[in-house]
């Protein structure tokens, strides 16, 4: 059976990004950055036009090759690509060849949100019909309801009276915000979206739900509109960067997630010259804030 081997290493004083690219050139297939960090403390996005430092302090370095060769000619071979003479082993596993769709499929097998709505898949059988069943297709767009961030939004949906309210979901990702506010009563929901991939993600998501709802490539199409409600479940440095496209878009509330628990003060203090934000919600360390514009 056919077998790969996966090595996790570091590179004390090296800059990992420089060393992945040049570690492509070599007999291996991949290359990937892993964060050693805790999740909260991590940075793992670009701030504005600052890249992410990556050092061995920080961030390790997994290497994928093909089963047969010896590790020890693979880090050999990356010692004389790199002219280097020291390479700390952290990890050392063998993968074995498997069916990799059910691996895949298993690795969702669907959430409970609350006790009275449950996101699946669609391989998966509706075994409880006197709940809301959202079925969600994993792809290319954040959201199957599995982080802490998306639980915020879908719980503040239902618990919310959103009937016959407009809402645009802001960074719709695979649509489920967008697709829960739906099926909860609102009556004019649109997506905006900058990922090609997601959007056609969401789309999809709809036909499997048998609801409509438009999504908007954010790359072609400006909007001119406000809305009841805005929903932008995004990174919070990207938010505090959207202040005053929402201030333009959102009619009567707004409600943000992806925010951690130190980032609350600064996307507060950033909306503050035009809507008083409040933390609402709090889970594993991600905030939902709400905050209601008067007329």
């Amino acid at each position: 059976m056919e077998y790969w081997k996966n090595i996790t290493i570091t590179l004390p004083g090296h800059d990992l990004k420089e060393i992945a690219d040049q570690l492509i050139e070599l007999n291996i297939l991949s290359v990937s950055i892993q964060d050693l960090r805790d999740t909260k403390e991590s940075d793992w996005f670009h701030y504005y036009d600052k890249s992410i430092k990556m050092s061995s302090e920080t961030h390790s370095i997994s290497i994928l090759y093909d089963g047969k060769i010896l590790s020890a000619n693979i880090i050999q071979d990356i010692k004389n690509h790199l002219k280097i003479d020291k390479i700390n082993i952290i990890n050392e596993r063998i993968i074995q060849d498997q069916d990799w769709l059910l691996r895949s499929q298993a690795q969702f097998p669907g959430i409970k949100i609350s006790n009275n709505l449950q996101i699946i898949p669609p391989w998966q059988k509706i075994k409880n019909k006197s709940i809301t069943n959202v079925i969600i297709n994993p792809g290319s767009g954040f959201g199957t309801g599995s982080h802490p961030t998306t639980k915020l939004c879908i719980n503040w949906i239902e618990e919310n009276n959103i009937d016959n309210k407009s809402l645009i979901d802001y960074g719709s990702g695979s649509g489920i915000l967008a697709i829960v506010a739906k099926l909860h009563g609102a009556d004019k929901v649109v997506g905006a979206e900058i990922d090609r991939k997601a959007i056609d993600n969401a789309i999809q998501n709809c036909k499997i739900n048998n609801i409509q709802i438009p999504f908007i490539d954010l790359n072609k199409t400006s909007i001119h509109k406000k809305f009841d409600i805005l929903i932008s479940n995004i990174l919070s440095n990207t938010l505090i960067q959207l202040s005053t496209t929402f201030k333009t878009l959102a009619k009567k509330k707004l409600i943000l997630s992806g925010i951690l628990d130190k980032q609350v003060p600064d996307v507060i203090n950033t909306y503050s010259d035009w809507i008083i934000l409040k933390q609402k919600k709090n889970l594993e360390g991600w905030n939902l804030l709400e905050g209601e514009i008067i007329a």
